[in-house]
């Protein structure tokens, strides 16, 4: 069953051929840290946040990711009061006092600031980067609801932290079960190409991807499967 969940999930990068996994060439010798953490409010099977978490990918940033699976009681009536409206992808960027929704100026923006501004190409292809992206939703269904009982839960008292990149099949399952558990996390992406990676290196012991650290249970991991099975166990009661 987990080897067909593994090709199942393959398909939606291959359908999205492989946006999200390498940092471009300009952010490999510039990494952007900004100095405040940047806030996405978005959920995992929306293809308009998923353009916007490749872009973050691409561009080597880190976030905080606020996950607004439907039926999500808390965050999406914050994303309201942030914007007026319930829509996502929401970037709230504190280093630019800026609150942005629509995946296309947040990706502008992001380009903008933390990059060296966003290429013709990528524009060009925004249309059918977005079909592809509702296609790859159709097929993989997953990380758009929150399960029944968690709608207003409380987070853990110190954000879970992702090491992840976009592309990657193994990571996608561990961002739908976060989403389907409403629990917030803290993106440290390191696509290939990323300048964190030596540092990920270093904490875990080797480079593989995603690696979850819980500093609420002193719990740091390795292994879509094992990922998915703690945060179960650990944060799947109900709120």
């Amino acid at each position: 069953m987990s080897a067909l969940n593994n090709v199942h999930s393959l398909m939606v990068s291959m359908m999205r051929a492989g946006r999200g996994l390498f940092v471009s060439s300009y952010n490999r010798e510039n990494p952007p840290r900004p100095a405040q953490p940047l806030e996405l409010y978005e959920f995992e099977g929306c293809p308009y946040c998923r353009k916007v978490r490749e872009a973050m990918s691409e561009l080597d940033l880190e976030f905080i990711d606020r996950t607004c699976a439907k039926n999500d009681e808390v965050k999406r009536a914050r994303a309201v009061e942030l914007s007026g409206k319930a829509q996502f992808p929401l970037l709230v960027d504190p280093n630019t006092d800026t609150v942005l929704l629509e995946s296309e100026a947040i990706i502008e923006h992001l380009h903008q600031h933390y990059g060296d501004g966003r290429g013709f190409l990528d524009k060009a292809t925004s249309f059918p980067s977005t079909v592809a992206g509702s296609m790859a939703t159709i097929v993989r269904p997953k990380g758009i609801r929150v399960r029944p009982g968690l709608e207003a839960r409380q987070q853990p008292e110190s954000t879970l932290v992702l090491y992840n990149f976009e592309a990657s099949p193994f990571c996608r399952k561990v961002r739908e079960a976060l989403n389907e558990l409403n629990l917030d996390y803290h993106v440290k992406n390191v696509a290939k190409g990323s300048a964190r990676r030596p540092e990920f290196r270093e904490l875990s012991g080797r480079m593989m991807v995603p690696y979850l650290i819980d500093p609420n249970h002193d719990v740091a991991m390795f292994e879509s499967d094992d990922i998915v099975a703690y945060l179960q166990q650990t944060y799947g009661a109900d709120a």
